[in-house]
Order: structure tokens, then sequence, then C-alpha cells
């Protein structure tokens, strides 16, 4: 596996060439691409203020936003600096047949080392890759995955409640609100599967 030369922590002249050199790749396009939709939208794995901070890094880096696809496309490439060398290493080697595993996992690296710059964790979907050569699910006991499901459902009469407050409050409020309900969203999603598989069990 090739090492990774190139860290998120540049800056400055030496962070606009590396973005634009991301951005203008033809074989990262489709990565960057799916990377883009990922943070483009209320699932958004970057919470707003460290959205914020990369907005303000690459447009003082002098990086033209609009002419690279938007904002969302290039804080794609900024995420993937940390293994862009070794990306674009990879996807040189044509005569490869399946460089797909490398790829992904090159990726979960670079968002794992940048995300890792702001006290982030990778997103779950981002922990492996794909084909079994990520790492293996670590198995637990069914009495504490049952304490886990019980202590999770413990909280969904307070989830309830926030709930009903955001029923009550205009669906267009500021970033608190709405970061509030998708929260309560997700968290009541996610009950109401557990919930589902207790019936069938």
């Amino acid at each position: 596996m090739l090492g990774m030369t190139t860290h998120v922590k540049v800056s400055g002249t030496e962070l606009k060439v590396r973005i634009e050199k991301a951005l203008n790749e033809k074989g990262l396009k489709k990565l960057i691409t799916n990377l883009e939709k990922e943070l483009d939208g209320e699932r958004s794995f970057l919470p707003h203020d460290v959205e914020a901070q990369i907005r303000r890094e690459i447009a003082s880096a002098g990086v033209a936003v609009s002419q690279h696809g938007g904002w969302y496309r290039c804080i794609a490439a900024y995420l993937l600096l940390p293994t862009l060398d070794d990306l674009l290493a990879v996807k040189s080697t044509s005569e490869e047949k399946n460089v797909a595993p490398i790829v992904q996992k090159l990726r979960n690296e670079a968002l794992r080392e940048s995300l890792s710059t702001f006290g982030l964790e990778v997103p779950a979907r981002y922990a492996r890759t794909s084909n079994g050569t990520g790492r293996s699910h670590v198995r637990i006991p069914r009495e504490q995955k049952q304490q886990l499901v019980e202590n999770f459902l413990d909280a969904l009469p307070t989830f309830e409640g926030l709930q009903d407050v955001l029923d009550t409050l205009p669906f267009n409020t500021n970033l608190m609100v709405k970061q509030i309900r998708g929260l309560v969203k997700r968290y009541l999603n996610i009950a109401n599967r557990l919930q589902g598989k207790d019936k069938q069990e």
C-alpha cells in the first residue's frame, strides 16, 4: 500500500493547488461527486461549525468555488487531500482491473484523517471497505445488545415530547432548531425500527 504523503493541514497557495488538482482530475470525478452528494443535504456528516470552518479555509486559500461546481464539491475535494497523491496514483494504473476496494480504502483513510483534525469520527458507512477488505464486525452478546436497545428506547418519551414541541414551530427556523429536528427524526426512525424488530422476534 502506498503511504499517505499529503495531510489536509496545508494552507494558502498549496491548499488551493491541491484542491484544484483533485477537482480537475477526471479519475476522481465520480468519487468527489458521490462525496459531494453526502455533504449536500440534511444528512450531511459535517456539523455546521466544521463545514463553516472548512469553507473559510477554502475561501482564504483563493479557490474559485463557483468555477469548480460549488461549495460541497470543493469541500469533498478538501476532505480527500490526506490521500490525494495515493488516489491519483491508483487511478492512473489503468492496467489494474479492480481498484475499487483500494480507492474506497484510501477514501476512508482520507476522511478519517481529515475529520480527526476537527475531533470527529468517520461515519459508520465509511468505516469499512467493500468486498470484505475492511474491519470485520465484532459480535456482542445477545444480553448486552438487548440492554443497549432497552437503554436507547428509555429516551423515547423525551424525543416524542421534543417532536411535539417541534410540530408547533415553523419549519423554516434557525440552524439549531434544524439540527435538533434532524436529530429527533433520526432517533425516532431508529426507535421505530428497533420496536419493529422486537415485535417480529
